[in-house]
């Protein structure tokens, strides 16, 4: 099983902005911020899809209020926290491609990082990991004053083989990710499977925020890379990649609400189909956030 990892930009600011303050009033059962948020973004605005990113942005935060101090805060907050951002503007998907996996390697890297320690304080007891450590979690936070200090290392070389050992062809959407970030004044959130793709059919793909908000690139890439390695492994059987057929079983499970439009003439996004066979089980809070059994 792999990692599917996902990028987001977000600033500090927004990170308690968006979620972490909100859920002190979520909890005394104030809901004005959160809907000043929505009021002042509107995310889904773009392509009609506001019903569906409002009613998941309120069920987030509702989920999050539940979380007990003594549960893991990347298994909670911080994928939590990647959700919400893929709601309100553009994410990136990197297959594989993990800054918490080259830390471990190359642990001098982690001096572009920011642990969720400086970000939170007291607020939560939990250890809070600021790193990848399974599937279905936050990961490592890069923050805004170390975005073009990491672009600039790797314009001079200085850590190029490094990333390109890390992301491997997805070396460019990290890029794009990174200059993303730098030109919009961003940090950028590490997550796993937020977004699922299925690489034999996209259509297929399952996603726990708003998949529209995903770039594609990186989506396309897995997609390619996937079916060249199929085709080579028919080949190298005797077989014709023309004629040959897949058989891909998969696991029915409830994944992130492709919730309904509030008002009839509100299209609603693309649904979040069942997840691969080759997915772990969802147990625990994953399944708590969105309904799996």
């Amino acid at each position: 099983m792999g990692f599917d990892v996902s990028w987001h930009p977000i600033s500090q600011r927004e990170m308690h902005r968006w979620y972490f303050d909100r859920l002190p009033e979520m909890r005394r059962g104030d809901s004005s911020g959160l809907e000043a948020v929505l009021e002042r973004y509107d995310p889904g605005k773009e392509k009609g899809h506001q019903g569906f990113c409002r009613k998941s942005y309120r069920e987030m935060l509702v989920q999050g209020t539940k979380i007990g101090p003594d549960e893991p805060f990347s298994k909670t907050h911080g994928f939590i926290l990647a959700a919400v951002q893929g709601l309100f503007r553009p994410y990136y998907y990197t297959r594989g491609g993990a800054f918490s996996f080259l830390i471990a390697e190359y642990p001098e890297l982690a001096a572009y990082t920011l642990p969720f320690e400086e970000i939170v304080g007291e607020q939560f007891p939990a250890p809070l990991e600021s790193r990848i450590t399974e599937n279905y979690s936050g990961g490592v936070y890069i923050p805004e004053d170390q975005i073009p200090r990491l672009a600039s290392a790797y314009l001079s070389g200085k850590i190029r083989p490094q990333l390109e050992e890390c992301f491997g062809n997805t070396l460019p959407v990290f890029l794009k990710a990174l200059g993303h970030a730098g030109k919009e004044g961003l940090g950028l959130l590490e997550a796993t499977e937020v977004v699922e793709p299925n690489p034999l059919d996209l259509s297929a793909t399952s996603c726990c925020s708003y998949l529209i908000n995903c770039d594609p690139e990186g989506v396309m890439l897995y997609s390619e890379t996937v079916k060249a390695q199929l085709d080579t492994a028919i080949r190298a059987s005797g077989g014709d990649p023309a004629t040959a057929s897949v058989t891909r079983e998969v696991r029915v499970e409830q994944t992130p609400p492709p919730a309904p439009p509030e008002a009839p003439e509100d299209p609603e996004p693309p649904k979040a189909p069942p997840a691969p066979a080759q997915a772990p089980k969802k147990k625990g809070f994953f399944s708590r956030l969105f309904g799996g059994k």
